[in-house]
């Protein structure tokens, strides 16, 4: 039960963060947020497999939990994430972006270190 969990939670995040690392092609500093998402893919198609590192996903969860509220209370004002598209329209929309980012990242880390823990 666990194992299928973990192979059908990684499938689903090993995916989204893909998409996500793509994504960040675009982005103006794509060298910071590319390994980012990437590490976040690594993690995924690992628990996938699973063989997760939980001591990894604990170092990599508190990295990215702390990274996302940091950039959120570098926000001056809530402008929201999601306007007309997806462009950046302001400098708080896309710290804003980042930070969720991260914290699904988080979400995924959490996830896979509960998951296997109850192994």
């Amino acid at each position: 039960m666990i194992r299928n969990a973990q192979f059908i939670l990684g499938g689903i995040f090993g995916l989204a963060f893909t998409l996500f690392t793509y994504w960040q092609l675009n982005d103006p500093d794509p060298v910071l947020w590319v390994p980012v998402y990437a590490t976040a893919v690594y993690t995924s198609i690992q628990a996938m497999r699973g063989k997760t590192n939980p001591e990894l996903l604990l170092v990599l969860f508190c990295l990215s939990f702390f990274a996302g509220l940091q950039l959120w209370m570098e926000m001056t004002a809530w402008e929201g994430f999601i306007t007309d598209g997806l462009s950046m329209k302001t400098h708080n929309q896309e710290l804003a972006r980042e930070a969720v980012g991260l914290w699904i990242a988080s979400g995924s880390l959490a996830l896979f270190y509960g998951l296997h823990k109850m192994k």
